[in-house]
């Protein structure tokens, strides 16, 4: 009787064999619906809604008016009559720096449908971006698992059914460009334009400059050009203090009535904690900095000690880069849906990473889709769960991602020399 080789029989090619069998055909399938659900979608829940501030913003500027005292004035009388509407969705103020509007003046100069056109085009090119950069550090048997969630990726932000590409949100343009420029890094080992689109980012979004810690933990000899972005990009917050004084003291009011107002937190820890402790009457502040900056310390920590085992050579850049990407948007204390979108595909691998190590490829998939689809009806269907739920996700993939990097499994395929192919070692 001939002997079975016990490689051909692992877990993990029996988990890899169970999607290869017709994969493409599945992704592809996968790929025709999704790009026809869009349309529809598009139907029947009307895309731009934070376009509307933008365009308001564009209009109290053409007007001569201040964009973020005009807001503000629509969210307090809003809010002075809230007991008639309380089922109302509250109005939100435009809440980029000072150093944005110049921007506004320039897009609102250009006809309605250019200024549009381009506008989407970039969100949606921003959008896809994860799905291109991910497809370039997936390792061989992520391939065919792969290939049937990315074009589902869109529709699930942070692995919870949300429709947050929908809204316009300049944050998928600015998560592009930084991913764009962290692959460039990964690939080429020169980090200038990863450091530059994450200054851009952070003249949005100031919370965008944890990405610096994107380089840092990718390569070596970072923490000088990191520790000079970051005081770049403090700098430029801080100078429009004098170049802007009247309008930088209104955006600091405008992004205070996001929580005193609105109680949008995020999805973060931090923001989740601050949701939970306002809803009792307690101030979020100086409670949720306090929080936020206990977990932080430890989640810096962490990644800085994983950083170093994967400069050593300990696993491949492949492996590292989910867990890194979700780590360091971790690091963000504000974390809304759209700032979760590119983490959809490596929460995605991370989680498949984990469970294909079972020993029965049917209970992996099982599980693994048991989990998805009950973490998705809590999400969805308990009001004001959505952002709990994913909270708890994110924890839980990152202490998964830590867990299964620091205990690799023996691979018995192909797949290994891949893995040591992916292997970087930077000088």
């Amino acid at each position: 009787m001939q002997r079975r080789d016990s490689a051909s029989t692992s877990p993990v090619d029996s988990i890899a064999s169970f999607f290869l069998t017709r994969s493409r055909a599945i992704a592809v399938t996968f790929w025709v619906l999704a790009l026809a659900a869009i349309p529809l979608w598009t139907h029947y829940d009307k895309p731009g809604w934070d376009i509307v501030f933008y365009r308001n913003a564009i209009t109290a500027l053409h007007a001569g008016h201040d964009p973020y005292l005009d807001a503000m004035a629509v969210q307090q009388a809003f809010h002075a009559t809230l007991a008639q509407h309380p089922n109302d969705t509250p109005p939100y103020s435009y809440v980029y720096s000072p150093m944005t509007l110049s921007l506004l003046r320039f897009l609102g100069a250009l006809p309605v449908w250019l200024s549009g056109s381009l506008y989407w085009l970039a969100i949606i090119l921003g959008a896809f971006v994860p799905i291109f950069v991910m497809r370039r550090v997936k390792q061989e048997f992520d391939a065919a698992f792969f290939r049937i969630v990315a074009p589902v990726a869109i529709f699930f932000p942070g692995l919870l059914a949300q429709d947050t590409v929908l809204s316009g949100n300049v944050a998928f343009i600015l998560y592009g460009i930084v991913l764009l420029g962290a692959a460039y890094g990964w690939h080429r080992n020169k980090w200038l334009w990863c450091y530059l689109a994450i200054l851009i980012a952070s003249v949005f979004k100031a919370p965008l400059l944890c990405l610096v810690a994107i380089p840092l933990f990718s390569a070596r000899r970072q923490w000088l050009p990191t520790a000079v972005t970051a005081t770049l990009g403090l700098g430029l917050f801080a100078v429009q203090s004098l170049i802007w004084p009247s309008l930088f003291h209104h955006f600091l009011q405008a992004v205070e009535l996001q929580f005193s107002y609105n109680r949008d937190f995020g999805s973060s820890p931090a923001g989740v904690f601050s949701y939970i402790i306002t809803g009792h009457g307690v101030p979020y502040s100086p409670y949720s900095e306090i929080f936020y900056l206990t977990y932080a310390v430890v989640l810096f920590a962490t990644l800085l000690y994983l950083s170093r085992k994967f400069l050593d050579g300990d696993f491949t850049l492949a492996q590292w880069v989910p867990v890194l990407l979700l780590g360091v948007i971790l690091l963000n204390p504000r974390l809304m849906e759209y700032d979760l979108a590119p983490l959809a595909l490596p929460m995605a691998m991370i989680g498949w990473r984990f469970v294909r190590r079972l020993s029965s490829s049917s209970a992996a998939v099982a599980l693994y889709f048991a989990v998805f689809l009950a973490a998705n009806l809590i999400g969805a269907g308990i009001n004001g769960c959505w952002k709990p739920t994913e909270c708890v996700l994110l924890i839980t993939s990152f202490l998964t991602g830590c867990w299964t990097l620091l205990h690799p499994v023996r691979l018995t395929s192909n797949a290994t020399a891949l893995h040591e192919s992916h292997t970087v070692k930077m000088a």
